[in-house]
């Protein structure tokens, strides 16, 4: 007997899964998954949603594998939160270096952060684990069957209550006959990945204006579909709202977290915002920021890593932006990455952005993505952006994992990050 099917809806898969699990148990089998926009004011202003139909798993469709493996894993191995899981990301057959990466350290012991434990996604290769091997069933028992149609391609879907129907799965999907590529796709697919992209995102963004693009364009198009595709990939900051924020800047040494924090400051008194800053741990004591801000009127604290004073005082602050300047961070020290997590969340930071140089290679970003996870990444700012047009890597591991780009921050300046701007340095 078939269990009831539920619905749930959320703005993001990662905040919903949770919830199921909760709910439905590990072994939960995802019918149907479905993303729209609703809310709004005439139509204006309306927010991404996602929405997912699941029940629970019979007995006879859970695997031994799950069974013998949940205590440590989670319920992550099983096919209905692995086929979940991987419909969150935007290659979802072909994982990034990045996701891998990610994938590894979501799976060591490693402290939860601020948010509590970082969701990032995956599958069962990217985890290194061979395919579940299928239940064994009665003669007259079958297991959910895959489907490879529609936009809810290769998710699990339970089989009718037929009794005499044998399980038969549905035939493979034709290939696509796509409009033929302009002449000019490959020299637009190799710009992209001299701008630092991979070539298989560059691909896949070039495809994605070849195949649904230039039948509403020309050709002479291209260039500007690709971008648009770009653009929509890519996470940028939303919904701040009029609320007082508490940011930290993290990042190696020479990263340009204490140069953002300067401008981003500058910025906002400027305007005419009350705005303080809190140097921790700072080797200099906060003097250089100080001289930057504080003829300004910016408030800069000074702590060390006892923060509880420095709390006190950001308690009775009626500040609209507390910005954080944090010392050095070392991928190879963990401890000190734990250490600093405590003191941020002692703080009361709400967002903690991990400053990524635009000359940042791939390997090196992930590698420093995956050893700051346990802050609790929220947003991902690009720095030293005027020293290269190049920054492919920093704009791919964002949308990897699914992290806002938060800020564009140059020697001279810095601006929330424009996306449709960003495209078009990447492809001019």
């Amino acid at each position: 007997m078939e269990t009831d099917v539920k619905t749930y809806r959320g703005r993001t898969l990662e905040e919903l899964l949770p919830q199921i699990r909760e709910e439905l148990g590990p072994d939960a089998i995802v019918l149907r998954r479905r993303e729209g926009l609703g809310g709004g004011v005439g139509g204006f202003f309306q927010k991404h949603f996602v929405e997912v139909d699941a029940r629970k798993a019979l007995p006879d469709e859970i695997p031994l594998e799950a069974r013998n493996d949940r205590a440590t894993k989670e319920g992550l191995s099983t096919p209905g939160m692995q086929t979940l899981i991987a419909q969150a990301s935007p290659f979802a057959d072909t994982l990034s270096r990045a996701e891998r990466v990610l994938v590894e350290a979501a799976t060591e012991d490693t402290p939860a952060g601020l948010y509590g434990p970082q969701p990032f996604v995956s599958d069962a290769a990217a985890l290194g684990r061979p395919p579940a091997p299928a239940p064994e069933t009665a003669p007259d028992a079958r297991p959910a069957t895959m489907v490879s149609t529609g936009p809810d391609a290769d998710l699990p879907v339970a089989p009718d209550s037929a009794p005499s129907m044998p399980a038969v799965s549905a035939p493979a999907a034709p290939c696509v006959a796509a409009a033929p590529a302009p002449a000019a796709s490959a020299a637009v697919e190799k710009r992209l990945v001299d701008g630092g992209l991979t070539p298989g995102l560059a691909a896949d963004l070039v495809g994605e204006a070849v195949s649904h693009g230039l039948p509403f364009h020309g050709p002479r198009a291209l260039k500007k579909l690709v971008r648009s595709a770009l653009t929509r990939r890519l996470p940028v900051m939303a919904d701040l709202g009029p609320d007082s924020r508490v940011i930290a800047f993290v990042g190696t040494g020479g990263s340009g977290k204490s140069n953002a924090i300067a401008h981003i400051a500058t910025a906002y008194a400027a305007a005419g915002a009350s705005v303080a800053a809190v140097a921790l741990r700072s080797p200099d004591g906060g003097r250089a920021l100080a001289a930057r801000l504080e003829p300004l009127g910016v408030s800069v604290l000074t702590t060390d890593a006892d923060v509880s004073a420095a709390k006190q005082r950001l308690d009775g602050s009626t500040s609209l932006l507390t910005l954080i300047d944090t010392p050095s961070a070392s991928p190879a020290d963990a401890a000190g990455v734990a250490a600093l997590a405590s003191q941020l969340k002692a703080l009361g930071a709400n967002e903690v952005h991990l400053a990524l140089p635009a000359t940042l290679s791939a390997q090196a970003g992930e590698e420093l993505a995956a050893a700051m996870r346990p802050l609790g990444l929220t947003h991902l700012a690009l720095t030293r952006a005027d020293e290269t047009t190049r920054p492919g890597a920093v704009v791919e591991l964002a949308i990897a994992l699914r992290r806002p780009l938060s800020y564009r921050c140059a020697y001279d300046g810095a601006a929330p990050l424009d996306p449709g701007s960003l495209a078009q340095t990447l492809l001019p």
